[in-house]
């Protein structure tokens, strides 16, 4: 049996000048996981990702591999088609192109699908994040903050990923539609995806993940199960602050 991590960082730092970004990081994700990671604003969680996909840049040093392979020296297009997609807090869908068009390209240009089986690619996609038919040929500018959401994680599965770092997906959603957003990240996994999800809400980190990691000032204070993260003085503090702990 190999035990070996599907996705492993090493050391991984990022500086910008005199500040480190990211600060000697290493963490592994086994196969079929989902991971949490947490921290207060500031605390280097996208930057990671960056320096992961090389979206917008590399590290400064450190490592970062795949199936025990490094891929911190390959090029973004590299990275997404060896198996690892990221999705971002902003929206970053073809607003004027449809629902479909959107997962369709992705499909293409993404992982470098053949147009001839693009499509049905896309409509697997779209069918696993439960997007209604109906609402497939609307233009993405016309979806909901939840579908737009919902046609994010299409586009990215639809590459067929190895791994999918989600970036806060849960921002702008309601109570109901983060419950919906925990349902599909389910769905994702049980579709064979090993999900890295940075979050800002706490239930829905705490609702899926397996192993969570706490990240401040860009390097880990702490990291294990939910329950025990959550627990850890050091997180408590990083969150409130020595003075609310002190009441």
């Amino acid at each position: 049996m190999n035990d070996a991590p599907l996705l492993e960082t090493r050391n991984l730092t990022r500086r910008f000048g005199a500040l480190r970004a990211v600060d000697d990081v290493s963490f592994s994700v086994a196969a079929g996981q989902v991971y949490g990671i947490a921290g207060p604003n500031g605390s280097g969680k996208s930057t990671l990702f960056n320096v992961i996909t090389g979206i917008p840049f590399r590290p400064s040093s450190g490592e970062v591999l795949l199936s025990g392979q490094p891929i911190h020296r390959m090029r973004p297009h590299e990275i997404s088609r060896a198996g690892v997609l990221r999705t971002f807090q902003k929206d970053a869908e073809f607003a004027s192109l449809s629902a479909f068009e959107n997962v369709y390209t992705s499909a293409v240009y993404c992982a470098g699908t053949s147009s001839a089986t693009a499509g049905d690619a896309a409509r697997q996609a779209l069918d696993d994040v439960a997007l209604p038919p109906s609402r497939r040929g609307k233009a993405a500018s016309e979806l909901s903050v939840f579908e737009r959401k919902q046609l994010m994680i299409a586009s990215a599965i639809a590459s067929q990923p190895k791994v999918l770092l989600l970036d806060e997906p849960a921002a702008g959603l309601t109570k109901p539609e983060i419950a919906g957003l925990s349902a599909l990240i389910r769905t994702v996994r049980g579709r064979g995806i090993t999900i890295v999800l940075i979050e800002h809400v706490l239930a829905l980190l705490l609702d899926v993940s397996e192993h969570l990691m706490v990240l401040n000032y860009g390097r880990v204070i702490a990291s294990g199960t939910p329950a025990e993260v959550v627990r850890d003085p050091k997180v408590v503090e990083a969150y409130l602050g020595t003075r609310e702990i002190a009441h």
